[in-house]
């Protein structure tokens, strides 16, 4: 990964420490993940969809252990 990508990999943990979960990857193009780059302009088509996959897995998993 590029310095930016892990910028931004660090920022997701980061929020999902402090939160449990990113409720909706909509979420990966606001703040405070859009600064200095978006998601959409650091990760090409196939590391997007990965991410994607990771964060509602996490999300998932998440939900099953509170519900």
């Amino acid at each position: 990964l590029s310095q930016g990508q892990i910028v931004f990999v660090k920022k997701v943990i980061d929020y999902i420490v402090q939160n449990g979960y990113i409720e909706n990857v909509s979420e990966l193009m606001r703040p405070p993940f859009d600064k200095p780059q978006g998601f959409i302009k650091l990760f090409d088509g196939s590391k997007q969809k990965r991410i994607v996959e990771l964060v509602n897995e996490i999300k998932e998993n998440a939900v099953k252990v509170v519900g």
